[in-house]
């Protein structure tokens, strides 16, 4: 499982035209975790890692 940077957060969730609060929605996240991403605060691991990889891959359609 690849691990993502704050930028490739970003890059990903703006490529799929989605806010944070939608993106944060798709992941099953708490509410500031994505924006927390994005700033480097904090990293994304376990299954929000594995739906990151997924989603990169395949695009957000395979979780929505």
């Amino acid at each position: 499982m690849q691990e993502l940077d704050p930028q490739e957060i970003r890059a990903l969730r703006e490529r799929v035209h989605l806010s944070q609060s939608v993106f944060r929605s798709y992941l099953n996240v708490s509410k500031n975790l994505v924006s927390d991403w994005e700033r480097g605060k904090s990293k994304p691991g376990g299954p929000a890692l594995k739906l990151l990889n997924v989603i990169q891959k395949h695009g957000i359609e395979v979780v929505s």
